[in-house]
């Protein structure tokens, strides 16, 4: 069974709230939310877990990733990994990236950027409003 793969900020308003739940009761700084809440995958280097299917990735991304090419150098100075050498961590890169950025258009995470937030069940849900009111077609790059 072919898996189905969601356009990329919908994939990535997913991935962050299935992952809000797993860190309830965690406090950190705002800023840091974004690169705790994807701190598995990091770790990982996949969150596909296959060459083949981080390459379907890309090809569904392919804009974004275009996008995020341009992002690393303008950010970082040089790329990283490679889409095509290492399509696990491209995609992994794009993804936390894509996170980091959906969080910084949550009020509750702009308005605390410099002050520690505390995932309660009420923070879990306010976050996950805000990040489903984010529009699918949001620029992150």
């Amino acid at each position: 069974m072919e898996k189905e793969i969601k356009p990329f900020i919908p994939f990535c308003k997913e991935y962050l709230k299935e992952q809000l739940d797993e860190y309830e009761g965690q406090t950190h700084y705002a800023c840091d939310w974004g690169y705790i809440l994807t701190e598995g995958i990091n770790a990982d280097g996949s969150f596909t877990y296959s060459r083949e299917l981080a390459k379907d990735y890309l090809k569904e991304w392919w804009d974004e990733a275009d996008e995020y090419w341009d992002f690393e150098q303008a950010n970082f100075g040089e790329h990283i990994h490679s889409p095509f050498g290492n399509p696990e961590a491209y995609t992994v890169c794009m993804v936390i990236e894509g996170v980091n950025r959906l969080l910084s258009k949550c009020e509750l995470i702009d308005s605390n950027w410099n002050d520690e937030i505390e995932l309660t069940e009420e923070n879990i849900a306010l976050l996950k409003e805000q990040v489903d009111d984010l529009s699918d077609d949001e620029e992150v790059f």
